[in-house]
């Protein structure tokens, strides 16, 4: 695999607990929804989207500034603002003091992915970056199952205050513990300071994979802040199993990323993206007009657990795309466009719910059509550059372009 294996766990086990505090939220929304005065689907994608762009914002500054210092003390900085930030999450009296914390608080989840991404990307290349990949993506997508359960079980069970609790405790004893793993095994900084013309390198380099990901993080958001609404109001399922439900969903895909690298290596990395991108057409489409709840249930949990396999893959053309010294603005520029996606996803799925939903049971169903609708965008993007994709199959040693 090459690199330093207590790097990846430490890392890994930062995700973990990053994707957990940060997906809590959107298990518990039918909760907050009863606890905050009811609010509608429009207050739910204001919630969700107004968090997303803080993350996005704040992902690139220190993504930048990670480029300039050693990620195994950078990292555990931010992980230790979200603990903290989520603590106070619990203060909130109304709606406008629950989106306000949260904000706050996603100060701290915005390190994560372009640190501790580009920190894979620095340590591991060739095969073992597509294994590394799936390896930390798998437990952050672990992070994000144990997050929406037990955030929809925990906030019926004992109160709503409970998830934030947990999940800021469980980020705090993460830092104790990734430091302890990554202890002597620093990764300083190159010396070179990059310059401005060098980051617009990076947007040439990674230029391929931004829409796509845009789109892929607003299916995402669309799923996990819809989903729960979707099960309860449109199929009658409890507060707590809509939210586990979901949360399957992810632990499927998490199986799925967990075994990227052999599917990397038996069908191609770029032909895994493409047909990820046309099963999430499927399923979206299946969410917004089917009525049978068992076959909306198998379908998210198969063919739309393939949204999964779409992360270690573009994060692997990324990785090989930019140059070493410059991963982390990289990845922070990735992610950034990420998660305005998923912050235009959300919003606009929100507004169209409330314009254009008759009944609630319709209601529900309209972002599930935004999905399908953004998910084959997606699929004809990546179609349409197929001859500009280079290494395809992503087996080869990574080629890490000059500087």
């Amino acid at each position: 695999m090459g690199g330093d294996r207590r790097v990846l766990l430490a890392n890994s086990i930062y995700h973990l607990t990053n994707d957990g505090a940060v997906t809590m939220l959107a298990g518990q929304i039918v909760v907050l929804q009863s606890q905050f005065g009811g609010f509608g689907p429009a207050e739910v994608g204001l919630l969700g989207g107004i968090a997303l762009v803080v993350t996005a914002v704040f992902q690139f500054l220190f993504g930048i500034m990670s480029d300039r210092r050693d990620p195994s003390r950078f990292l555990p900085i931010g992980i230790a603002i979200l603990g903290l930030g989520s603590l106070f999450v619990t203060l909130s009296s109304s709606f406008w003091t629950l989106l306000v914390l949260v904000a706050v608080s996603r100060i701290g989840a915005s390190f994560y992915h372009p640190v501790g991404i580009s920190w894979i990307g620095r340590e591991f290349q060739g095969p073992g970056l597509d294994r590394s990949m799936g390896f930390q993506s798998a437990f952050g997508d672990a992070g994000v199952i144990l997050g929406m359960g037990s955030g929809a079980v925990l906030a019926v069970a004992i109160g709503w205050q409970s998830p934030f609790v947990l999940w800021g405790g469980l980020n705090l004893l993460a830092v104790a513990v990734g430091l302890f793993l990554a202890r002597g095994r620093s990764s300083p900084p190159p010396q070179s300071v990059p310059s401005a013309r060098n980051y617009l390198d990076v947007l040439r380099a990674v230029r391929l994979w931004l829409l796509p990901l845009a789109l892929g993080g607003a299916v995402f958001n669309i799923f996990s802040y819809f989903g729960p609404l979707l099960l309860h109001e449109k199929f009658g399922l409890p507060s707590d199993l809509s939210g586990v439900a979901v949360a399957l969903w992810i632990l499927a895909g998490s199986v799925a990323a967990f075994f990227f690298g052999r599917v990397s290596r038996r069908f191609g990395r770029y032909r895994a993206l493409v047909a990820s991108y046309a099963a999430l057409t499927i399923a979206g489409l299946v969410g917004a007009l089917v009525n049978d709840l068992r076959v909306v249930l198998v379908t998210f949990w198969t063919l739309g657990s393939a949204l999964f396999l779409t992360y270690p893959a573009l994060f692997s053309f990324v990785a090989e795309s930019s140059h070493r010294r410059l991963q982390g603005a990289a990845f922070g520029l990735i992610f950034a466009f990420q998660l305005l996606g998923g912050a235009v996803g959300l919003l606009v799925a929100g507004l169209l719910a409330d314009s254009f939903g008759p009944t609630v049971a319709f209601e529900t169903s309209v972002p599930f059509t935004l999905a399908a609708a953004l998910a084959f965008l997606g699929f004809v993007l990546l179609v349409m550059v197929r001859g500009q994709v280079t290494n395809p199959r992503g087996t080869a040693a990574s080629s890490v372009p000059p500087l």
